[in-house]
């Protein structure tokens, strides 16, 4: 017969238990007796734990692994993300309102670029007389050509504008355009006058996506911040809509056909 004592602490009772073993054919299976006895504060023991089996040791926490790795691959990202939101927070704090623009994209081809888009209006900054602060920008439809140039009202007729158009070619050594596409017909007249000049066709167009585009990440990014910018004016970009007028009487339409014509980007 073998014996085994088992300590219960929560309940703070030592079990004697006798376990019968297996006997050889032909002899009595021994009895099992059990008793109880009340265990002494004093004589508790802590029994440290056993070193697990091997077959425990195989055993693996998903969960804990995969939270794990996890973490692990949300630190390394955020690792890597990290210089890149400080390099865009650094290009956003040296942005300056007041600073002019001259670029030019160094893979592009500046004989290739033969038409500009252009604006010459006024903008919602007062300079230090307090008066309205007007602005040349000049682009392409890639972007690729990006001039500004602030003038004060006192300067503003086609000989400045002709002027400012030269020197766009001189500070960024690009040939004269062929066209010039411009969206304000309230400055058609010094903007025609100004081209004809220099030998530029002057295009009316309200297609100058590429600057329009421009001029939008302008107010946000720099008028806007500029110290004189005046809140609460009129829109920049906003497009004239002149009231309808009674059509002439050679233009009225006897009847109706289907017909093809060419297609123009002007």
């Amino acid at each position: 017969m073998t014996t085994a004592t088992a300590i219960v602490a929560g309940h703070g009772l030592a079990l004697r238990r006798s376990l019968p073993l297996p006997n050889p054919p032909g002899r009595a299976t021994t009895s099992v007796s059990l008793s109880a006895r009340p265990v002494t504060p004093a004589r508790c023991m802590i029994v440290p734990p056993t070193s697990p089996s091997p077959r425990s040791r195989r055993c693996r926490s998903i969960s804990s692994e995969s939270s794990t790795a996890a973490s692990a691959a949300a630190d390394i990202a955020n690792e890597e993300a990290d210089p890149v939101d400080e390099e865009e927070e650094e290009e956003e704090e040296v942005v300056d309102p007041q600073a002019e623009v001259c670029y030019l994209d160094p893979d592009a081809d500046p004989e290739s670029i033969r038409e500009w888009e252009l604006d010459f209006c006024s903008r919602p900054i007062l300079d230090a007389r307090g008066k309205k602060v007007w602005e040349l920008v000049v682009c392409d439809a890639t972007l690729s050509l990006q001039f500004t140039r602030y003038f004060p009202n006192n300067a503003i007729n086609s000989v400045t504008l002709r002027d400012a158009l030269s020197s766009v070619s001189e500070a960024l050594g690009v040939p004269m355009p062929d066209r010039v596409r411009f969206f304000r017909s309230q400055m058609q007249t010094i903007i025609t006058r100004a081209c004809g000049e220099l030998g530029v066709k002057a295009v009316p167009s309200r297609r100058c996506v590429s600057l329009l585009l421009w001029l939008e990440e302008r107010y946000e990014v720099v008028y806007s911040r500029h110290p004189g910018f005046q809140a609460g004016t009129r829109p920049l970009l906003a497009l004239d809509n002149p009231f309808p007028t009674t059509l002439p009487e050679n233009l009225f339409g006897d009847k109706w056909a289907f017909v093809q014509l060419p297609f123009s980007g002007q």
